[in-house]
């Protein structure tokens, strides 16, 4: 993994599902780059969200000097709650995949529950295909019938520290009921707890290239 690609529906999916581990590759020499779809912006009374698309970017630029990892500015982003897939815009991900020699592309699970998440993995899977290595992650907690059951572990006691200030960069309106942040470095954790480590991030493997 020495050009790693993490793709989000939202500006802070990365962060919540893969921070640490953009952060370890960038400080072992790799090159982390992160992408977002959609334009972040949620206006909802039921789950008390207002977030904008100008405070989501200030935040992700902030939080992605915190980790090291390059932003990479999306020429074609779309309205929260829109995406699908397109042959036009997995096509631009793809293009942006060979243009940075990417190797490795994180993106989200897809059974997930959110319906631009489900979007995006359907995008990245075809996108990301010539990759060597495509992991899929959960930047919340929704359980289905089909609940996301990670086999590939990475350990981040070193980079927990900066994930979590990066999380701090966002605003309030992020951290769903004020519980989202707090939950995530517990799981990862309870990860971390598999392997006598103190955190840990997970991810479901579509394929993995591994060289002795």
């Amino acid at each position: 993994m020495k050009k790693v690609l993490a793709i989000g529906a939202h500006f802070d999916d990365v962060e919540l599902a893969v921070g640490g581990t953009l952060n370890k590759i960038y400080k072992a020499g790799g090159e982390s780059y992160k992408l977002t779809l959609t334009d972040n912006i949620t206006l909802s009374k039921n789950l008390k969200l207002n977030i904008d698309y100008k405070t989501s970017k200030k935040s992700s630029a902030n939080a992605c000097k915190i980790l090291g990892v390059k932003e990479i500015k999306n020429k074609k982003i779309v309205s929260c709650s829109k995406l699908s897939y397109t042959k036009e815009y997995m096509q631009y991900i793809e293009d942006i995949i060979f243009d940075k020699k990417i190797d490795t592309v994180f993106m989200h699970y897809d059974h997930d529950l959110n319906q631009d998440h489900i979007a995006a993995s359907e995008i990245c899977k075809t996108a990301a295909r010539h990759c060597n290595n495509i992991l899929m992650f959960q930047s919340n907690f929704y359980l289905n019938s089909n609940n996301f059951s990670p086999s590939i572990f990475i350990n981040i006691d070193n980079e927990i520290k900066n994930k979590k200030n990066s999380l701090k960069c966002y605003e309030d309106s992020h951290n769903r009921y004020n519980k989202l942040f707090d939950l995530t470095f517990k799981r990862n954790e309870i990860w971390g707890s598999y392997f006598g480590n103190t955190y840990a991030e997970a991810f479901v493997p579509i394929k993995l290239k591994y060289e002795i």
